[in-house]
């Protein structure tokens, strides 16, 4: 827990960051987030060794994962083993998963859990900084806003909270303008059939430029990256990542016409 003077100065460190941001237009940053590397790499539930990644370069690290199933909530502790550098910007993220063959019921009780096992993991975060990883349906985004704003009343107000989310939750199917995240991360990749216009689309505009996803974005290793004007940057890998990866992501260009597959 942090000392009372200390987290006096992060509340009024919020405060003027609040002040500054409704008379710009935008909205608050996380001094937390101010701090953060403007790199990541995302590291999923694999073996990974990262002693290698410059000093720079931060970790955002599944390191839970909740089932949604039925009235279920069953949490599952990391168990690939994850090696960083002492000292590496570590961003724990809670993943939740929601069973096809079972639909969960989306009760009080499940997002609890859900928030539960987030705030368990914010002791991890060497940076003040957690992240959850959770995509829904339509009819389901209720249940999201409410779980996140559930845990962001929760959450040491020191700590922000990242949530990732869908291309198209910042684009023509914005829904996140009364999120109570502190980071939106909309993943500028695996975006379907639609994915060769969007592309153009967030080409044109350098990125996301809805009021709640202007600050970060997510990239794949294996589908072309685009110059956007994003300040952070998270970069998921479908394989391991290793050093020649990182080094393959490094040198991409970033397209300014984008590819056709």
């Amino acid at each position: 827990m942090p000392r009372p003077r200390s987290l006096l100065l992060c509340l009024l460190a919020l405060l003027m960051l609040r002040v500054d941001s409704s008379a710009s237009g935008r909205p608050p940053v996380h001094p937390t987030l101010a701090a953060l590397p403007a790199e990541l790499v995302w590291a999923w539930e694999r073996p990974e060794d990262l002693r290698w990644l410059p000093a720079g370069v931060g970790v955002a690290y599944v390191a839970s994962t909740v089932l949604l199933r039925g009235e279920q909530a069953l949490a599952y502790r990391r168990a690939a083993p994850l090696l960083l550098a002492p000292g590496a910007a570590r961003v724990p993220v809670l993943h939740v998963d929601m069973s096809w063959r079972q639909p969960p019921a989306l009760s009080e009780t499940q997002s609890r859990r859900v928030a539960d096992e987030l705030l368990r993991l914010a002791g991890r975060a060497n940076r003040q900084v957690v992240q959850l990883d959770f995509e829904v349906r339509r009819s389901q985004r209720p249940f999201l806003a409410r779980t996140i704003g559930a845990i962001r009343a929760r959450l040491d107000p020191a700590i922000a909270l990242s949530v990732t989310a869908l291309a198209s939750w910042c684009l023509d199917d914005y829904w996140l303008h009364d999120t109570a995240a502190d980071e939106v991360v909309p993943m500028a990749f695996r975006m379907g059939g639609e994915q060769h216009a969007l592309r153009a689309r967030l080409l044109q505009q350098r990125g996301f430029t809805r009021a709640r996803c202007g600050a970060a974005i997510g990239f794949s290793t294996d589908e072309p990256m685009i110059a956007v004007s994003e300040a952070r940057h998270y970069y998921f890998s479908p394989q391991a990542w290793s050093a020649a990866r990182w080094q393959a992501v490094r040198s991409a260009p970033r397209s300014s016409i984008p590819t056709r597959p």
